[in-house]
């Protein structure tokens, strides 16, 4: 009877991802570009012999390698302060304030790119730019630094636990108090903005609430501020403690008790699920996967660990419309890029370049956060990813980096293009790339996106760039040791080198004999034989970056 029952459980067909996971380079690249940023050739090959399971063990272990550098609040000085003092020194210490403040986001800033580059925890680097894009606060708004980076450290501490302590931890924040109104939140005038973008972005995602269950959740909001030190504050007198009912729970509701109620939702865990497998896949669910994930994580307690765990084991994951078909958003293709470069690029640059490809760090273009996905890729934005490939690989001056300005040139002659062609605008045309538009739907209150400064000819990215470049920095790196290394000699194999170092996904075959073509041309012009390129030295070299440049620029450099 056993060996029946046995056989009749093994020809039972297996639950919809079940099934193992194919071990091989392929899908290990895949896993460690999708849970960092980037696989390097070497780190495939380590990962394919340690196999899945330990590949994953050491992607979800808890990091401590991420302590932040020391900040602290800067505020300007008070008219009492300022008491006595000349109208010039009072402007003098003012400036010298707002400029403190502002170098600590920026040394901040790069210190999290520099992170994000070379950490040993990368998937934990990974989650918290999701959780950045997410819980969405802005510097334009907050204004000074602290709060940002409190809120960061926040992030940071709380990225691989529970989306439910964090959902509770950001309802406390002080930048998102101060970025959505809530500060002046108080009982008898209820500002409805942070209840609104808690309920709609934050949490159960739109249609899933109505306008009394907002109006009734900024009055359990209410007194939820930020303190002189910067700190959460709770203000009895300002808080409404009067009999409220949101979603269909009524009580004396206080903000705590609103966060266990939104958690309770059917929707809630539906509407992180969907966030987090559209993030890391590229595509948006299907219903049924959907509704498979969002129970994992109500019956996880909202804990991320099972949810990647489950995600990354999922063969489903590793499907062809999936591999190599996301395209990587400017923090990513900036990262991404400098470390399959193996070069050790400035942090600086880092930021800047990403901020002049429409993502500013720390500057969301509104709560919604970043469009995600081709709304990053244009004709501009294209050319411009090359240029700061090239910057990188040091074949470009600064003066060929595209300002914002030429970037919004390009797309309103792309935009006029589309109207003399369709008859009217492109989806979307004008807007700045990657940036959401100033809208939101009919009765959200979304804040419009803020023209960001980093993008403005001669703002702070271009000016970044310029102390760069006039620092005497310089790429130290050796493509030509790297393919000795790997034995690669003739320009078919050194091509194929370089192609799987750089991209992500297996280049066309066209763009491999490309690639090629190039190598034979460059080594005809110089009288070389092939297989003797590398033996030339820094003239082999400089080849080599201008073929990196070539390819860093191609379409399927954006893909990860």
């Amino acid at each position: 009877m056993l060996p029946a029952l046995l056989t009749l459980l093994v020809s039972l067909p297996l639950p919809p991802g079940s099934e193992a996971v194919p071990w091989n380079a392929r899908n290990a690249e895949h896993l460690l570009n999708r849970a960092g940023f980037s696989a390097r050739t070497a780190e495939v090959e380590a990962a394919v012999a340690a196999g899945l399971d330990a590949t994953l063990e050491r992607l979800l272990a808890p990091s401590t390698d991420w302590d932040m550098p020391a900040y602290e609040r800067i505020e300007e000085p008070s008219k009492k302060d300022l008491e006595g003092l000349p109208k010039e020194e009072q402007d003098k210490r003012k400036r010298e304030a707002r400029e403190a403040d502002r170098r600590q986001m920026l040394e901040t800033t790069g210190w999290w790119f520099h992170q994000m580059e070379t950490t040993s925890a990368p998937l934990q680097e990974k989650v918290i730019l999701f959780w950045h894009g997410f819980f969405t606060t802005s510097i334009e708004e907050t204004k000074r630094s602290f709060l940002m980076l409190q809120q960061h450290e926040f992030l940071r501490r709380n990225a691989l636990g529970s989306y439910a302590d964090l959902l509770r931890g950001i309802a406390r924040d002080p930048a998102m108090l101060v970025y959505l109104d809530n500060n002046v939140n108080r009982k008898g005038s209820p500002n409805e903005n942070f209840a609104r973008e808690l309920m709609e972005i934050f949490s159960l995602g739109e249609g899933n609430y109505t306008e009394q269950d907002v109006k009734e959740a900024a009055r359990s909001l209410t007194g939820r501020g930020v303190g002189k030190d910067g700190s959460f504050e709770f203000r009895t007198r300002q808080h409404d403690d009067g009999e409220k009912t949101v979603l269909g729970v009524t009580g004396h509701l206080d903000g705590d008790q609103l966060i266990e109620i939104l958690l309770e939702q059917e929707a809630c865990p539906r509407w992180v699920a969907r966030r987090l497998l559209s993030w890391f896949e590229g595509v948006e669910p299907e219903p049924a996967r959907l509704a498979e994930y969002a129970k994992v994580l109500r019956e996880e307690r909202f804990e991320l660990r099972p949810f990647l765990r489950k995600l990354f084991s999922d063969p489903r994951f590793y499907r062809e419309e999936i591999v190599g078909a996301r395209v990587l958003g400017p923090v990513e293709y900036m990262v991404g890029t400098a470390r399959r470069m193996q070069v050790d690029v400035p942090p600086g640059l880092l930021g800047a370049g990403a901020a002049l490809l429409g993502q500013r760090v720390f500057s969301p273009p509104s709560v919604k956060g970043w469009d995600e996905g081709y709304a990053w890729i244009t004709t501009s934005t294209l050319m411009q990813r090359g240029n700061l490939a090239g910057l990188m690989l040091g074949v470009v001056k600064v003066a060929d980096v595209m300002s914002m300005a030429d970037v919004e040139a390009e797309m309103a002659a792309e935009a006029k293009d589309g109207m003399q062609h369709e008859g009217g605008m492109h989806p979307g045309a004008g807007d700045e790339p990657g940036m959401q538009s100033a809208g939101g739907e009919a009765g959200t209150s979304v804040k419009p996106a803020a023209k960001p400064k980093a993008g403005k000819p001669g703002g702070p990215a271009m000016e970044i760039l310029r102390r760069i470049e006039g620092s005497g920095w310089y790429p130290l790196l050796n493509f030509r040791a790297r393919l000795e290394k790997a034995g690669a000699r003739t320009d078919a194999q050194i091509a194929e080198r370089m192609l799987d170092d750089l991209l992500a996904i297996p280049a066309p075959a066209d763009t491999r004999e490309k690639m090629r073509a190039f190598l034979e041309l460059e080594r005809k012009e110089r009288k070389i034989a092939d297989g003797d390129l590398l033996a030339t030295g820094a003239e082999a070299e400089r080849i080599l970056r201008r073929m990196a440049h070539l390819i860093l620029s191609l379409p399927e450099a954006q893909l990860g």
